[in-house]
């Protein structure tokens, strides 16, 4: 207690004390009490001041650039963000300047270009947010930029949009640029649009701390929900790796890329989850094609996708194999046939090139492998050879497959020719009788298929090609529903029966 009073009287001017009453030769307990009193005041005092003060200040601060002259800025800041984001903004008309709730100007209106292309308009951009650090607000020259936000925007691509945007992420060092609420609407050379998608978010920046460049995506395509992410590694460079997932239906695709400087080849790997099912792509790409090869990982059962094959660039022209196992024929079959109709026969005029699909190990009692040649050529689609394996017994090979609409309804009509290369066990499987066998390679029926309503009809059979023959008896038209393998049996027993009467 000594030591603080002997300490009081070091840092109170005396005279003032004796003036609030107090003896200074001596001190009491209540005269401790009354000084620590006066202090507390005196410490609120300064302090509600050291604050209003310190607020004052920081407001006026942060005010500095509302004073700016903003008809000479509006170059300043074009050059920034040309600078910092690696943009081109033309066509600025209004500049504002708000610090709430982080200092940022506003760009009423602009026009929104890549760096290297001045013709091709991104974008009419209106309330353009440029985001600034705090430090050095009173000199317009030396102010930092550090980051910029559209929101509301529709954006418009074309190809060579597209490849500048594949530049800028692979060689152009910016600040973080944000995307909020807006659409892409992707063009052709009509300048026709093609694709539509619309982003709640996206991030496209730097992130200093793990030194890798990063997009994150949330939008919608086609009516499907997803999230993307792309990464490039500067530890390494030549790596960057993707991750898109989709919902309903719940897709995830993971890409990874690594590029060969010495020939300017990308090697890919897609490696595609879809429900239980998983796949892995492998291919090489440049700027004149890309190539499609085997995965060295033949072990992997659960690959039920695989793509072999070329594309062509320059001209664009494929000849692709795609090979798919351990799927239902049938659903296979609906979505093609409806897609096939949706085109309606019609593709790109310069979308050329060849598609092999081969089903292979198809989840059914009597199919097991189907083929079927899609060409697109000259602005057509046409459907080549299509067939399917039957069990142990032979091949059916579709003739004149045609889709057509009746009653609203999609049906996939074909001439069907039934090659017999087992005829023993063709007979022991639809139980024919031993007394109405003939000698078989073949024979015909035609068939139809309600694809809205999954009902097929078969036709009588007959034993010649309708365009070889003028047998008005093997021209028979009479067509059965079949639901089932026993109904087709029991079809075929009765044909077969009618044909030995003959």
């Amino acid at each position: 207690m000594n030591k603080f009073i002997k300490d009081i009287k070091h840092i109170f001017n005396f005279a003032a004390l004796k003036k609030w009453g107090f003896k200074t030769s001596k001190f009491k307990k209540t005269d401790i009490k009354l000084i620590l009193g006066f202090i507390k005041k005196i410490n609120l005092k300064y302090t509600i001041s050291f604050i209003i003060i310190s607020f004052i200040s920081i407001l006026i601060y942060l005010s500095l650039p509302s004073f700016y002259n903003y008809e000479s800025f509006e170059k300043e800041i074009q050059n920034k963000i040309l600078k910092d984001f690696k943009l081109n903004i033309k066509n600025i008309k209004g500049v504002q300047y708000s610090f709430s709730p982080h200092p940022h100007f506003i760009i009423e209106e602009s026009s929104l270009y890549f760096l290297n292309n001045n013709k091709n308009e991104l974008a009419k951009v209106k309330n353009l947010k440029v985001y600034i650090f705090l430090k050095n607000l009173h000199n317009i020259h030396k102010i930092e930029l550090k980051k910029i936000r559209f929101n509301k925007v529709n954006f418009n691509f074309e190809l060579a949009d597209i490849k500048n945007f594949y530049k800028h992420l692979n060689t152009n060092i910016a600040k973080p640029i944000e995307i909020r609420n807006s659409n892409f609407f992707y063009k052709n050379e009509k300048k026709e649009i093609i694709s539509i998608s619309n982003s709640k978010k996206f991030d496209y920046f730097i992130d200093i701390k793990e030194k890798q460049k990063k997009i994150n995506i949330l939008g919608n395509i086609f009516g499907t929900n997803y999230k993307f992410d792309w990464v490039k590694n500067f530890s390494n460079p030549t790596k960057t790796q993707s991750n898109v997932n989709f919902q309903n239906p719940n897709i995830n695709i993971v890409n990874s890329f690594k590029k060969n400087y010495q020939d300017s080849n990308v090697k890919g790997i897609s490696k595609i989850k879809f429900i239980n099912n998983k796949t892995s792509l492998i291919y090489i790409f440049n700027k004149n094609q890309i190539k499609f090869i085997e995965s060295e990982n033949k072990t992997n059962i659960q690959n039920k996708i695989k793509l072999l094959g070329n594309i062509d660039l320059k001209p664009f022209f494929f000849n692709l194999k795609l090979e798919l196992s351990n799927l239902k024929f049938k659903d296979v079959i609906n979505k093609l046939s409806f897609n096939f109709n949706r085109l309606n026969n019609s593709a790109h005029k310069n979308f050329n090139g060849n598609l092999n699909i081969n089903l292979n190990n198809l989840n059914n009692k009597l199919f097991e492998n189907f083929k079927i040649n899609i060409k697109f050529f000259e602005e057509k689609i046409l459907l080549n050879n299509p067939s399917i394996d039957i069990k142990n017994i032979g091949k059916i090979n579709f003739l004149n497959l045609n889709l057509f609409e009746k009653d609203g309804m999609l049906f996939l009509k074909s001439k069907i020719e039934f090659k017999i290369h087992d005829e023993k066990e063709f007979y022991q499987r639809f139980q024919v009788s031993k007394n109405n066998r003939i000698k078989l390679n073949k024979f015909y029926f035609d068939f139809e298929n309600n694809l809205d309503e999954d009902k097929y009809y078969l036709s009588s059979f007959y034993l010649k090609d309708k365009n070889e023959t003028s047998d008005k008896e093997n021209l028979k038209s009479d067509y059965y529903e079949i639901s089932n393998f026993q109904q087709l049996s029991v079809l075929i027993k009765k044909e077969f029966k009618m044909i030995k009467l003959d």
